[in-house]
């Protein structure tokens, strides 16, 4: 349902629409969630692009009554507010991954923790990857006809029998079709390859990066990352990790097929998430190795992105022999040597600040996990527990949601507390880690307990 919470002062429907209306048609159109909303409210600009005045009529329900009102509207946005982003149910998962993360997890923890959405609204909205397994054709030509683009999409591999197998949903075979379609009607999709070693990676992994490139520019990007294994999977598919050499080799074989790429069809097209820089050894690209960092939100790009960032604020940052400090970091495995040169860069700027770096390895969810965004507050406690952490410790953004609480819902205060430590968050961007650190240095004197 399309309950209106609140009618901006700006939208033309202010005074006459109001909280609590149900909207059910624009201009007699059907609004069954929210992509209905926006194509059918949308502008249609001239073929110069210049927006028009135009009527709009809404129909809502309005304590069991219908309503319509039409007014004067000038662009696309009513300025309307709904009490549910998406204004309808939520499509799960049908699917048994046999890498799936959620199936990893150990129990008790939040309940959103395990939710599985596959819905192609949110992929619109927030960015999540699909697998188009719970579509039907019906929803297809509804993406096709309102234009839905681009899609997220998590494609594995192209080849029908192993994506059944990789899964276990015998809707997964058409993933071939659903692409080819998306291609044929001009939208634009970003894709997604969980790599899973001895299953999906080697001759598989051509496969899919031929089938794929065949798609450009339907197909605009893909994102290979590697598989997380937790501690947690007694009974489901055995799996192994990625090791230094594999890394290596996927990386080159990934490499290899995108410099073709680059040199064919203008663009890379296929890009390595940062885990197979980092646990390889290889030196992360610089940014133009990445484009436009279009699978940035996904791990691909973001230790180049931070350190391109980190040297352009290090350059306009002056030295400041008058900050003092003694500071403690925490990170993931995996990034603990970038970041360790990253704060030897910023003790250079700064010589009376130092900072000890604590690479903390993950026994919550396995040491296998290795990444930063995945850390624990249980495991900072456990493993810095007793140590000389100075003024302040400083936790990356990465760990935190809504920017306090870790993954086992140990908040900032509590760490805190237990550690007897002033605890600040030092954000997730290069100039929210050095503004961390002038801060809290600046305010040594009042962090001490």
């Amino acid at each position: 349902m399309a309950i209106i919470r609140k009618i901006r002062s700006d939208s033309p429907f202010f005074g006459v629409l109001k909280k609590g209306d149900d909207l059910r048609e624009i201009n007699g159109n059907a609004v069954k969630d929210f992509l209905d909303y926006m194509f059918f409210s949308a502008d249609m600009s001239d073929e110069n692009g210049a927006l028009s005045e135009r009527p709009v009529s809404l129909t809502v329900i309005r304590k069991g009554r219908s309503l319509t009102f039409t007014e004067t509207v000038f662009g696309g946005d009513l300025r309307l507010d709904f009490e549910d982003d998406l204004m309808d149910d939520q499509k799960v998962c049908h699917n048994k991954c046999v890498f799936c993360f959620i199936d990893q997890m150990p129990k008790n923890m939040r309940d959103t923790l395990y939710y599985k959405d596959d819905d192609f609204r949110l992929s619109l909205i927030y960015g999540n990857y699909i697998t188009m397994t719970n579509l039907s054709d019906e929803d297809i030509d509804r993406i096709i006809r309102l234009r839905v683009s681009p899609l997220n999409i998590s494609v594995h591999t192209t080849n029908p029998e192993l994506r059944v197998k990789m899964m276990a949903n015998p809707r997964a075979a058409k993933i071939n079709e659903n692409l080819s379609k998306i291609y044929e009607a001009g939208l634009e999709a970003r894709c997604q390859i969980v790599l899973c070693k001895g299953i999906n990676d080697g001759e598989e992994l051509d496969r899919t990066m031929r089938d794929l490139k065949k798609l450009y520019p339907s197909v605009t990007s893909v994102s290979i990352v590697p598989v997380g294994l937790t501690k947690y999977r007694e009974g489901l598919y055995p799996l192994e990790s990625f090791e230094k050499e594999d890394a290596a080799r996927v990386l080159k074989q990934i490499n290899d097929f995108g410099d073709d790429c680059l040199e064919e069809i203008g663009t890379r097209l296929f890009y390595p998430a940062d885990e197979f820089f980092l646990q390889s050894g290889t030196p992360i690209p610089d940014c133009d190795y990445y484009e436009n960092f279009e699978q940035i939100e996904n791990g691909v790009g973001m230790t180049a992105c931070f350190d391109r960032d980190f040297r352009e604020v290090m350059a306009s940052t002056f030295s400041d022999k008058t900050l003092k400090a003694k500071l403690t970091l925490v990170t993931g495995v995996l990034i603990f040597d970038f970041i360790s040169a990253v704060c030897e860069d910023i003790r250079d700027k700064f010589p009376n600040v130092s900072i000890t770096v604590y690479p903390i390895t993950n026994k919550f969810f396995g040491e296998k996990i290795t990444v930063a965004g995945l850390v624990t507050g249980g495991d900072i406690i456990e493993q810095l527990k007793g140590k000389d952490l100075g003024d302040c410790l400083l936790i990356p953004g990465t760990m935190l949601k809504d920017g306090k609480v870790f993954l086992d819902d140990i908040t900032l205060a509590e760490l805190s507390r237990v550690l007897k430590i002033k605890v600040s968050n030092a954000g997730s961007r290069a100039e929210e880690l050095v503004n961390t650190v002038i801060s809290v240095s600046k305010r040594k004197k009042f962090l001490r307990r």
